[in-house]
């Protein structure tokens, strides 16, 4: 793709959010044009490239062409992360030819030489050159549309502070109607204070209202319905639950308003959705912010043929540069009819066969729920503990069988398909390892080139951790997650004991067992901060909360943290040619303010991506006049929603200003 067509495509995008403005309650996102101070400036005249774009790139050709091929771009002046077995001691420079893919990497001196006319030099001024970020499980599109809702910011609260804070939603938005839906974002299901509250209709039926009110979790497995919703829903007593979710119910029968898995689906489909032109630029803003955190691809985890659709139109009206791989999520009715599954993602996949950056090659299944109280729906080997540590009959649920699954892994393998399988429980983990082995097989182990993956990881049965390595098995695991919280301790060490709680998040069992590790965000159940992901990988603690880390004993190297994000996540991604820095390879790069090899862990959260590229192509430059002015807008924002909740507390901090 050349570079008129990427900054025209910038600026459709720039105009997309200039004309919608910023929605309500997100961070608003940097467009991806170029500065003049983010270059290094060389005799000569302006390139040919600069030209094309119409003074957004400003960078000066250097006249002194050794090569016989031109370069596109070529960074100088940093500390190259190769991703590679190469540790990249001493190369500072890296230079991308006109076909985007990298024909050297060395010392700054070396690579100079291929700087000619029109050749865009970007100064990485001791900063980290390195891949992009291949984010292998988020959900871009859900992030987009949950920003037009007020947050609840995964606050921990009492029943009358979330009252209080709902009541101000509703007063801001009294202009809506009294039948309009207060759609709220970020509700924290095991944020209830004090520890063990449940949350229960009444509690916002209390609110002076005639509103139907819908929270959603954070993590996308609870939802909180006043009956109002309820009844607009058709929910009663009577209502059965639908194929894997649960209406929750009360001891005499009636729905309590809290709604498990899909049984979310069931009020979700009656709530208008917003308008296109909300939507549009809401997706456009988003795919920005992308490019601004330095991701060249990702795997959306959970796609439709409406979204996938989406992901294609975006990418038609150049608002979505990146590469997409829309993981097809199968409903439990799918995943127990292989044959006709397998024709109809055949029609699907066909119809975006000629998109060359949109992968319609993966399906995504779920194994099991979560495993935090009150849902307690991932799947175990051994049952939940209750509050007094004594068994209990519950081994949470798994939404398919071993033997079922294993028919359509073996389908699925056979058609060509890679799968995806969020796995919570060590028992949802066993069956998706299982299944995938009787794929390896029925096909002679041609599954372990598909790449299948399992998510998540929460908990892995040390008699299984050699498998992933054995099957070709990949391991997605969200590490932002492997800290001391609510969600590790108040909600979830007393229900499944000291031993196992010793096991969570089992990163460096899984990589010493030869497992390769992906990383992923799971963008929006927690803020995208990729560097906080990487960070947390390797001391596994919260610097602004419980300094302790959380089972110190599987944090993984500083080096495997950074290609699990990049080299491994690339390879579910099956991005070939990318994830590494090295010659040969599509140049999908970021450029960092800061030397990620050699600044303190802690200090690796606070890096900043000076620049985005794809195929060699600059498409992101953080000293742009409308990334500054998009970040000035952005804390604007996230100020004022942390004023609507500065006492409720947070994830981070569930008893800041809760008085315990």
């Amino acid at each position: 793709m050349n570079a008129f067509i990427i900054q025209r495509r910038a600026e459709q995008h720039q105009s997309a959010v200039a004309q919608a403005g910023a929605p309500p309650h997100t961070e608003v996102h940097v467009t991806p044009s170029i500065s003049r101070r983010s270059f290094v400036a060389g005799a000569g005249a302006v390139g040919a490239l600069t030209a094309m774009t119409a003074g957004a790139a400003t960078a000066r050709a250097a006249d002194v062409n050794t090569a016989a091929r031109r370069a596109r771009t070529v960074i100088l002046g940093g500390r190259v992360f190769t991703g590679t077995e190469r540790a990249g001691g001493g190369l500072e420079a890296v230079a991308i030819g006109t076909d985007g893919r990298i024909l050297e990497v060395g010392r700054s001196r070396d690579v100079r030489r291929w700087i000619s006319r029109g050749t865009v030099v970007v100064d990485a001024a001791g900063g980290s050159i390195m891949s992009g970020i291949h984010d292998g499980h988020m959900h871009p599109l859900g992030a987009a549309a949950q920003s037009l809702n007020p947050s609840l910011q995964n606050a921990s609260v009492t029943v009358p502070q979330l009252q209080e804070i709902l009541a101000g939603f509703i007063n801001a938005t009294s202009d809506a109607g009294p039948d309009a839906w207060l759609q709220v974002t970020d509700w924290n299901p095991v944020g209830m204070l004090p520890a063990g509250t449940v949350a229960n209709k009444a509690q916002l039926d209390a609110i002076a209202t005639t509103r139907p009110i819908y929270l959603q979790g954070s993590d996308f497995h609870n939802s909180f319905v006043n009956s109002r919703a309820l009844a607009l829903a058709g929910i009663t007593r009577d209502t059965p639950d639908p194929a894997g979710g649960e209406i929750v119910k009360d001891a005499s029968g009636e729905p309590t308003g809290l709604l498990k898995d899909n049984a979310q689906g069931l009020v979700g489909d009656v709530i208008p959705p917003p308008s296109q032109d909300r939507l549009d630029a809401a997706y456009a803003t988003m795919a920005t912010f992308l490019l601004s955190q330095g991701v060249t691809s990702f795997l959306d985890a959970a796609s439709g043929p409406d979204s996938i659709a989406t992901y294609a139109e975006l990418q038609a009206k150049g608002l979505l540069l990146q590469n997409v791989t829309p993981a097809v999520r199968l409903s439990v009715e799918q995943t127990l009819a292989p044959r006709d599954t397998v024709a109809w993602l055949r029609t699907l996949q066909a119809a975006h066969q000629d998109n060359p950056r949109l992968h319609v090659t993966t399906t995504k299944v779920f194994v099991d729920g979560v495993i935090e109280f009150p849902a307690q729906t991932a799947a175990l080997l051994t049952p939940y503990l209750d509050t007094d540590g004594q068994p209990t009959d519950n081994l949470g649920d798994l939404y398919i069988t071993s033997n079922q699954y294993a028919q359509l892994a073996i389908a699925l393998d056979a058609a060509g398909w890679q799968m995806h399988s969020h796995a919570i429980g060590d028992r949802a983990v066993r069956t998706a390892l299982d299944a995938y082995e009787a794929a390896v097989l029925a096909g002679g182990g041609r599954s372990k080139r598909r790449g299948h993956t399992i998510a998540h990881l929460q908990l892995v049965h040390r008699h299984d951790l050699a498998r992933f390595a054995r099957l070709g098995t990949l391991a997605s695991m969200q590490l932002q997650w492997a800290v001391r919280n609510v969600f590790t301790l108040d909600a979830l060490e007393p229900f499944i004991g000291p031993s196992r709680w010793g096991q969570l998040y089992p990163a460096q069992s899984l990589a010493r067992a030869g497992a390769t590790l992906v990383g992923g965000s799971d963008w929006p159940v927690d803020p995208f901060r990729p560097f906080n992901q990487i960070a947390t990988a390797i001391d596994r603690l919260d610097p602004v909360g419980d300094t302790t880390p959380l089972v110190a004993s599987e944090a993984i190297s500083r080096e495997a943290s950074l290609r699990m994000h990049t080299r491994g996540s690339a390879e579910q991604l099956r991005s070939e040619g990318t994830g590494t820095v090295a010659v040969g390879q599509r140049a999908d790069l970021m450029v960092l303010d800061r030397d990620l090899t050699r600044v303190s862990v802690n200090d690796v959260r606070g890096t900043v991506v000076q620049h985005t590229l794809i195929a060699g192509e600059v498409v992101h430059d953080a000293d742009s006049s409308a990334a500054r002015q998009a970040a000035s807008r952005s804390a604007a924002a996230t100020a004022s929603v942390t004023a609507v909740t500065r006492c409720a507390g947070t994830r981070r901090d569930p008893h800041s200003c809760c008085g315990h």
